[in-house]
C-alpha cells in the first residue's frame, strides 16, 4: 500500500502532463511509497491515450470524468487514493527530486498536517518587466516563509504544492465544486478550523511552468479580486486576511489614480499594457503593483452590486483624532482647536448625514467581520484635557454625537506632565468625578497608559505596568473593563501590541 497518494487534475494539458509525470519518475524516494492518481477533467486533446502508453515505477492510476471543473475533479482523485495522505499537484507542475519524500517526512514527523512546499516559476524566454516583477515578490513571499518571518496559514494555500491528510480533507467536505478560483484557499481555511495545523517544508520544491504574460496575469488579478467576495461571504472571518481590507494601502498618488480609472471602468489589460511601458524606465516593481492592485480591485467591483458595500470596503471609518479644545482667544496649533472650528466640523458631519458611531460598536463590527455603513465615522480625544468636557461634549450632545476620550490614569485631575511648554504643558485633565457623571451619556473611555509615555522607549516591565495599570485603573474607578487602547505619541512595536493584547484589551 502506498503512504502517500499524489492527486493530480487535468485539463486539455497533454504536454504539460507528460513532463509532469515524467519528474514524478525521478523521486529519490521509493516508487512503493506513492501512487499517482491522475484525473483527466473531460479532455479531448489526448490525454487518456497518452496515460494509456506511460509505465511508470510507481503506481500509475488514470481516471476519466466529465468536464466539472478542477474542484471536482481533485475529490474525485481524493476520493479513489488508498494512502493515508494526500498531495495535490497541478498539471504544469515539475517537481524537484526530493519533493515526494519530502511532503511525506513531514507528514509523518506532524502526524499529518496541511504541508505547504516551495513553488518556484519557470519564465518564458524575454519576459516583461511585469512579470519579472510577479515573479520576484512571488519569491520574496516564499523567501519569508522559508525564514519563518512569515507563519504559514490557509491564505498560502495553492495546489500546486500541497500536502494533507486523508481523513482531514474528507472530514471537511474536500473542494468547494461550486468556486471557480481560490477553492484551495477555501478548503484551507475549512482544514483551519478542523484543527489542522500548517507547515511550510521550504525543501518540498517544485516549479511551475509559467507561462503567462501581463494580459494573463491582468485577468487573474481581476478573478481574485471577484472571488475574494464570495471567500468574504462564505466566511466572513476571512476578512483581515485578505487584500478585502487594504484599499487604502497605497501612497496617495496611487490611491487618487486607482480611484479615477475605477471610475473610468478603464480595462485591467490596458492598465496593465500602460504600465507595462512606463516601467521600461526603470520602475518595474512599483507599476506592477499598481496594475495589479487595479486588477484586483475592479474584479472586486464587478463582483459587487451593492453599491453600499463598494463604499464601505473602498472608504472604510475615518477615526477623527481630537486633542485638546481652545477658546475664541487661543490660537489653533497641532494639538489645540478651537471649539468653533469643531462646531463647523460636527455641523459638516450632521449636514452630510454621517453616521457617527461609538468606537465600541465600531470594534464589535470589526470582530464580527462585518462590514460598516457608507459614511461611518468614529470620533476620539487623546489625553482626557478638561476643556473636552466643558467645551466639547456640550457640542456632541448638540449633535447626538458619540466619542471615545483615552485618559492618562495616574494623572485625572492633574494636568499634563509630559509636555514642559504651552499650550499643552500644564494644561488641565479630567477629573475621576467629572469622569464618573458623564459615563454612559455617550461618553466612552479608554486607556493612555498612567503617566503617558513613549512605551518603546522604556524597559518592558515599565511598558507593562502602564499598559497593564492604565487598565486596571480605569477598571477600578468605573466598576467594569474599556476595550480600547491608545499608544501616547503613536509609539508602539510588535512587543508593544503583544503586551496590549495580553493586558485584555480588544483594540
Amino acid at each position: 500500500m502506498s503512504d502517500i497518494s499524489v492527486v493530480i487534475a487535468t485539463y486539455e494539458r497533454a504536454e504539460r502532463l507528460r513532463c509532469c509525470l515524467d519528474a514524478l519518475s525521478r523521486q529519490r524516494c521509493r516508487p512503493d511509497e506513492f501512487e499517482v492518481v491522475v484525473v483527466v477533467d473531460g479532455s479531448r486533446d489526448g490525454t487518456m491515450e497518452l496515460l494509456k502508453t506511460l509505465v511508470p515505477a510507481y503506481r500509475l492510476r488514470p481516471l476519466w470524468q466529465e468536464n466539472a471543473g478542477a474542484g471536482s475533479a481533485r475529490n474525485r482523485g481524493a476520493e479513489a487514493a488508498i494512502a493515508p495522505f494526500l498531495l495535490f499537484l497541478d498539471d504544469d507542475i515539475i517537481a524537484d527530486p526530493d519533493l515526494v519524500g519530502e511532503h511525506l517526512r513531514t507528514q509523518r514527523e506532524q502526524g499529518g498536517a496541511t504541508v505547504l512546499g516551495r513553488l518556484g516559476l519557470t519564465l518564458p524566454d524575454s519576459p516583461s518587466g511585469l512579470l519579472r516583477a510577479f515573479a520576484a515578490s512571488w519569491e520574496r513571499h516564499y523567501n519569508r516563509l522559508a525564514s519563518r518571518t512569515l507563519s504559514p496559514t490557509c491564505m498560502d494555500c495553492y495546489t500546486g504544492n500541497l500536502s494533507v491528510p486523508a481523513s482531514a480533507f474528507r472530514a471537511v467536505g474536500g473542494f468547494a465544486t461550486d468556486l471557480r478560483r481560490s477553492e484551495d484557499v477555501e478548503l484551507g481555511f475549512r482544514l483551519e478550523r478542523h484543527g489542522v495545523p500548517f507547515v511550510y517544508a521550504d525543501a518540498a520544491r517544485a516549479c511551475q511552468d509559467y507561462r503567462k504574460e501581463w494580459r494573463a496575469l491582468a485577468t487573474d488579478a481581476e478573478a481574485a479580486g471577484e472571488a475574494s467576495l464570495e471567500l468574504y461571504r462564505r466566511h466572513p472571518a476571512l476578512l483581515p486576511r485578505m487584500d478585502l481590507g487594504t484599499f487604502h494601502d497605497s501612497s496617495l498618488r496611487a490611491l487618487l489614480l486607482r480611484r479615477m480609472l475605477l471610475r473610468l471602468q478603464a480595462p485591467s489589460a490596458a492598465v496593465a499594457g500602460v504600465a507595462r511601458l512606463l516601467a521600461r524606465g526603470g520602475r518595474t516593481t512599483p507599476w506592477y503593483r499598481f496594475a495589479d492592485r487595479y486588477a484586483y480591485w475592479r474584479g472586486v467591483r464587478r463582483g459587487l452590486r451593492d453599491k453600499a458595500a463598494w463604499a464601505s470596503l473602498t472608504h472604510g471609518v475615518p477615526i477623527l483624532m481630537y486633542h485638546a479644545l481652545g477658546r475664541a482667544a487661543e490660537p489653533a496649533s497641532t494639538y489645540v482647536l478651537p471649539v468653533e472650528q469643531f462646531e463647523r466640523q460636527l455641523r459638516w458631519l450632521a449636514d452630510r448625514n454621517y453616521r457617527v458611531i461609538r468606537l465600541e460598536e465600531y470594534l464589535k463590527l470589526r470582530a464580527g467581520h462585518g462590514l460598516p455603513q457608507p459614511r461611518t465615522v468614529v470620533l476620539t480625544f487623546d489625553d482626557g484635557y478638561a476643556d473636552n468636557a466643558e467645551l466639547g461634549i456640550p457640542l456632541l450632545r448638540q449633535f447626538g454625537f458619540p466619542a471615545t476620550i483615552f485618559l492618562v490614569t495616574r494623572l485625572v485631575g492633574d494636568a499634563n506632565r509630559w509636555d514642559t511648554v504651552p499650550p499643552l504643558g500644564g494644561r488641565a485633565l479630567f477629573g475621576w468625578e467629572q469622569i464618573r457623571d458623564l459615563d454612559g451619556s455617550g461618553i466612552e473611555w479608554g486607556a493612555h497608559t498612567r503617566t503617558h509615555v513613549a512605551v518603546t522607549q522604556v524597559p518592558a516591565g515599565d511598558a507593562r505596568q502602564e499598559i497593564q495599570g492604565s487598565r486596571a485603573d480605569l477598571t477600578e474607578r468605573l466598576h467594569r473593563e474599556v476595550p480600547a487602547f491608545a499608544f501616547p505619541f503613536g509609539d508602539l512595536d510588535d512587543a508593544a501590541v503583544g503586551i496590549v493584547r495580553d493586558a485584555g484589551f480588544s483594540a
